[in-house]
């Protein structure tokens, strides 16, 4: 399962929230991980360093350690700053490869979501430690193999066959054989009481070890069209409805992703305008990314206009981009687009920068 990225509406602009499907105990502690796009061929993958900030995507691996990593049952999350997320494009597939336990690499696919941006230039703090950050050429390495604590030597068992000396001196004397013959007696009658009890007892369980036990699989909220048309009814707030609409989108239920966008858009969400934009603008429509029949560049000039008059630099461009392309009603859209896309720029916006004239 693809891994997903969200943003809470508790999050400040250009934090997201990652979340990994799966046992968490496979992934290496602490949590390493790498983000590549392979869009020029697999043989030409770049990985994201986020140290360079005017040039991010290089050859050689970067490995670094994300934030506010969690564990809970059945999957693994952490946090992406703005000097990691601002590099990443909306509707754009990377390869985010984590860290296995035991130095195996785990790779998920991540489709990139239209986030709430911020205005600063990404800036990437490195984690503390003397071993960060990491950087290889060409594929993963094995991670180190911590080695095992060492352990207190045990206590020998010597197991005697011999004859044991009796008497305090060690004469060698006979041993008493009625009292050890007695002994034996004494031993066989307590065994057959013993057997009696266990014969008796009401029986236990045998416990299940925790390896045999099943992991709880968390209940799934369904994602049709009744049950976004019920988040909408019951008022539910932007930015919980717009990440329920990204849930509805990654699970290709586009038809609810379309209402709850539309219901976030309507309450000032820049992210769900976004959204909604990308799936009217002849640009990115498609049957894979909208319900829609067909593209509506009035439209999604409408949705982007409102989220880039917030100040949202992706929108900013978008919307730029779309006017310059002459297909909206605005007679002056070149021109308009041109500073929408200086705008978009001056805010750090590395395709917006691209798209200029030069």
């Amino acid at each position: 399962m693809p891994a997903r990225a969200t943003q809470p509406s508790t999050y400040p602009g250009g934090r997201a929230l990652i979340e990994v499907i799966g046992p968490p105990d496979r992934f290496s502690d602490p949590v390493e991980i790498a983000l590549l796009h392979q869009m020029g061929g697999v043989d030409k993958a770049k990985h994201l360093d986020p140290r360079t900030p005017d040039d991010p995507w290089k050859s050689a691996v970067f490995w670094f350690q994300p934030e506010a990593v969690a564990r809970a049952e059945g999957r693994l999350s952490f946090d992406l700053d703005h000097g990691v997320t601002a590099h990443l494009r909306p509707n754009i597939p990377y390869v985010m490869r984590v860290r296995g336990a035991g130095g195996a690499v785990v790779e998920e696919r991540l489709v990139w979501k239209a986030i709430r941006g911020k205005s600063a230039p990404p800036v990437w703090t490195p984690p503390k430690g003397p071993e960060w950050p990491k950087e290889t050429d060409g594929e993963a390495p094995a991670g180190p193999v911590e080695p095992l604590e060492p352990q207190e030597p045990r206590t020998p068992v010597v197991i005697e066959t011999g004859p044991r000396p009796t008497g305090s001196a060690g004469t060698g004397k006979a041993p008493p054989w009625g009292a050890i013959a007695a002994g034996v007696v004494l031993l066989a009658a307590l065994a057959g009481g013993g057997w009696f009890f266990m014969q008796n007892k009401e029986s236990e369980p045998a416990p299940v070890a925790e390896a045999a036990k099943p992991a709880l699989t968390p209940a799934l909220t369904p994602t049709t069209v009744e049950e976004a048309r019920k988040l909408v009814q019951q008022g539910t707030p932007a930015g919980d409805a717009y990440a329920a609409g990204e849930r509805f989108r990654q699970a290709k239920a586009l038809d609810g992703a379309f209402l709850l966008f539309r219901h976030a858009a309507e309450r000032g969400s820049a992210e769900a305008a976004i959204a909604l934009g990308t799936m009217y603008d002849p640009a990115t429509h498609s049957a894979e990314t909208s319900p829609l029949p067909s593209a509506n560049p009035t439209q999604a000039a409408e949705w982007y206009r409102r989220a880039a008059e917030a100040g949202n630099a992706e929108a900013q461009f978008r919307y730029g981009r779309l006017l310059m392309s002459g297909q909206t009603d605005n007679p002056q859209g070149p021109d308009a687009g041109l500073a929408w896309l200086r705008k978009a720029a001056d805010q750090g916006h590395a395709q917006a920068k691209e798209a200029l004239p030069k």
